[in-house]
């Protein structure tokens, strides 16, 4: 009930907003349920519920045995106003938003035209035919949907929806040409079928940069002066239930333990003290350290408090049976994919930003891992860095979740009698990059960590094998599906 609530009000939002910026006219005829429900992967209960709420707001009707039909009226300026407003909100994170996605998104779009078969690549040949504006979002979530990863398709969902891709069909300010658009998935395609994965990433970022130069270029002198608090940042929005907060604060908390000022405490300060020191209530202290203890950070003790695991401490093993537990393990995992199929080209970009005070400061802290015999956390250290130092607040906020969802599976390692994780990896992976770092030879440092990551993804893996996860389970936290399939 928790994700068909939250699932609503993201099909609400998308819905809306089609409404409000002109894709859906008055008058026009919705896509039935079955279709809504086929294309985000939901039940019908979660449309009926988004469809409810926009009937009540006076956006469509709604009568049993016909058709859900728009009843919204605007004027040609009225929808101008929607979309102008819609970008001066986010205007100050858009460029760097769509920046970030084609480092991040990029490399696994490729990785999924790879792992497709003839058929499915037959699939977007007849897609190329059509080439609608929609088909282009439909070929993008296709793509990148070959990745089993559900953390990926929530990405991909949040960028595409502060981006306003799918909201608009045609004309400004995206300015999409059908025949333009059939003759460059020609050229794709070609590419794509003669396994030409270089020129297929070369042309992908031309059209995207194309089409985004386009955008920008039309809002520029549209856009409108909006108040500091009434800025949209970019936010990756992993848990849209009530929760967040305290899934929030207990990344905020395994990050104190392992590397901040809990990593060398036996016990937290009491709930009361935690809870005026983060701004919370102390029932939502409770809660979060109810967490801890279920994933096996923690532990509280009548009469004593809370005692923390740090670094090099045996963890109790996590309790399999949370939800909680089985959902962060599970993006875990997937935030191990995420890592290791964009560090190539975020870590290149990255290094290559740094200033000679920072990039010391990364030497440094992999030396002091190495004389304190803690090599294992040096992959943190890095991304720590990366989202501290980052020149892109997108990529600080992407990176920031990936980062936390590593911790959320230090328990798990640290709870085994036999730890598959070596510490020899660590070693040779910070004695490397102090090398590459030292040189200024990037391409060592970006070869070194993406070798490094492939040889822990399959062990973390592992780990949940080993503990009773299925790999079917690794791939169960939700995620609307935008726009999964249609017929061609």
């Amino acid at each position: 009930m928790k994700y068909e609530q939250q699932f609503s009000n993201l099909i609400y939002e998308y819905l809306l907003k089609r409404l409000q910026f002109g894709y859906y006219l008055y008058g026009d005829i919705l896509p039935t349920v079955e279709v809504l429900c086929r294309e985000f992967n939901v039940s019908d209960h979660t449309i009926w519920s988004a469809l409810r709420r926009l009937r009540a707001e006076g956006y469509i009707t709604m009568k049993n045995g016909q058709s859900t039909k728009v009843i919204y009226k605007q004027t040609e300026q009225e929808r101008q106003n929607n979309l102008i407003y819609f970008f001066s909100e986010r205007w100050n994170a858009y460029q760097n938003l769509y920046e970030a996605a084609e480092l991040t998104c990029m490399p696994l779009m490729i990785e999924g035209l790879r792992r497709m078969d003839e058929q499915e690549k037959n699939y977007i040949e007849k897609l190329s035919k059509r080439a609608n504006a929609d088909d282009v979002i439909l070929f993008y979530c296709y793509t990148l949907q070959k990745m089993e990863n559900p953390l990926l398709m929530n990405l991909f969902w949040e960028i595409s929806l502060f981006l306003g891709f799918p909201f608009i069909k045609s004309g400004s300010p995206f300015h999409y040409d059908r025949r333009i658009g059939q003759k460059q998935f020609k050229v794709l395609i070609a590419l794509i079928k003669a396994g030409s994965w270089d020129l297929v990433q070369q042309t992908l970022s031309k059209y995207q940069r194309y089409y985004i130069g386009e955008t920008i270029e039309y809002m520029k002198p549209q856009i409108r002066k909006v108040p500091t608090e009434n800025h949209i940042p970019f936010a990756w929005r992993i848990y849209r239930d009530r929760p967040q907060i305290c899934y929030n604060l207990a990344s905020l908390l395994l990050h104190e333990i392992y590397m901040g000022e809990y990593r060398t405490t036996e016990f937290l300060p009491s709930y009361e003290k935690m809870a005026e020191k983060y701004d919370v209530s102390v029932s939502t202290m409770r809660r979060t350290i109810r967490m801890l203890n279920q994933i096996g950070a923690a532990k509280s003790i009548n009469g004593k408090g809370t005692r923390v695991f740090t670094i090099g401490e045996r963890c109790i093993k996590p309790d399999f049976t949370c939800p909680v537990v089985r959902r962060n393990l599970s993006y875990f995992i997937q935030s191990f994919e995420l890592f290791y199929y964009t560090c190539e080209s975020v870590s290149r970009c990255f290094i290559q930003s740094l200033d000679d005070a920072e990039r010391e400061g990364l030497i440094a802290r992999f030396e002091e891992n190495q004389r304190t015999g803690l090599c294992e956390v040096s992959i943190w250290h890095y991304l720590f860095f990366i989202v501290k130092y980052s020149h892109s607040q997108a990529i600080s906020q992407i990176y920031g979740i990936i980062y936390s969802l590593f911790l959320w599976g230090y328990p798990l390692k640290a709870s085994l009698e036999e730890a598959l994780i070596t510490e020899q990896n660590g070693e040779l992976f910070t004695a490397s990059m102090i090398k590459g770092l030292r040189e200024n030879n990037i391409e060592q440092c970006v070869s070194v960590t993406k070798s490094y990551i492939k040889k822990q993804l399959p062990m973390g893996t592992e780990f949940l094998i080993q503990s009773g996860i299925e790999l079917e389970d690794m791939r169960l936290s939700p995620s609307i599906r935008l726009l999964l399939y249609d017929e061609v």
